[in-house]
């Protein structure tokens, strides 16, 4: 995001819209925070219509290890535990959603991320939406991380919300780099703070500018050419957006690292939202470095919407 590394500003054609499909809520059932995620979801609906459709997804019990052999899993277990899913989840709709009928519940074995990501491709979501939750060391190093690992293998955006997440979020942060996934993050971000009555919501589009620098005259003069390329890369980006009436748009340039610089900006601000547009890496790429997206999900104090490149 410090350096123009990605694809340049396109034309707003070539941006994809990602708002037709279904809004793809994902949860195991739990009553923790469900009243977040359901206002997340109702804010989704709005922004992005609909329909709303909520999915669990359930882990298939391992076999026991007995000695050189694997003892099976009974064949009725996991059907069991899937049921049992499937009313947790029709508990917390009753409770949370006021039992709305249009909102379908399915439940699935598998691996939740894997499933989550295929469901959402396969139906054409415009949007995941689930818990950020919580997480240890291990899950981080191994990527076991339900959310994080969605994010990773999912091709449609992912909004994840910790318990706090208002029903009416008035103020985003984009994370802009000019690429097209930045930039459609923007897109969608506008849409989630935008209101049908006044006041309507802020979107703050930070730029995040190398801090390295160096006394050298070449150094100087590169630096010196970015600095002038910017302001009409903003105007580019301004000019693609289709902000809905009453959004209030700021464009800011800081210098640092992408994700604390987000992070800081954000909390300084108290936004209600980060999005970021995201880039695939490899296993190893995610251990050494890591990227903006995975970092601004695991220190972030507000939502998260992860945009993926195209």
């Amino acid at each position: 995001m410090s350096v123009f590394a990605h694809d340049p500003v396109m034309h707003s054609e070539s941006l994809p819209l990602g708002v037709e499909g279904p809004v793809l809520v994902a949860c195991d059932g739990a009553p923790v925070s469900s009243e977040a995620l359901f206002n997340a979801a109702r804010l989704a609906l709005r922004a992005f219509g609909g329909p709303l459709q909520l999915l669990g997804v359930c882990e298939p019990t391992p076999g026991v290890a007995a000695g050189m052999d694997v003892l099976p899993v009974p064949a009725d277990l996991d059907e069991a535990r899937r049921a049992s899913m499937v009313e947790d989840l029709g508990r917390v709709l009753s409770i949370s959603a006021n039992g709305d009928p249009a909102w379908p519940v399915d439940v699935q074995m598998g691996s939740p991320s894997r499933v989550l990501a295929i469901e959402a491709l396969r139906r054409h979501a415009s949007v995941i939406v689930m818990g950020i939750g919580r997480h240890n060391p291990l899950d981080r190093l191994f990527g076991t991380e339900t959310t994080l690992a969605t994010l990773r293998e999912s091709r449609v955006p992912v909004l994840a919300v910790g318990p706090n997440f208002p029903a009416y979020p008035m103020h985003a942060v984009v994370g802009l780099d000019f690429s097209v996934a930045s930039v459609q993050a923007a897109r969608l971000a506008a849409r989630l703070v935008a209101r049908l009555v006044a006041p309507s919501g802020r979107l703050a589009l930070v730029h995040v500018r190398p801090r390295f620098e160096h006394p050298s005259v070449d150094w100087q003069a590169w630096d010196a050419d970015y600095g002038r390329s910017l302001p009409p890369l903003f105007e580019q980006v301004r000019a693609q957006l289709d902000v809905p009436g009453g959004v209030i748009v700021d464009t800011v340039t800081v210098r640092g690292d992408p994700a604390s610089s987000l992070l800081s900006f954000a909390q300084q601000a108290h936004c209600d939202l980060i999005a970021v547009g995201t880039q695939r890496y490899s296993f190893v790429e995610r251990l050494v470095v890591g990227s903006v997206a995975t970092r601004v999900l695991r220190a972030s104090r507000c939502g998260v919407l992860a945009v993926p490149s195209a």
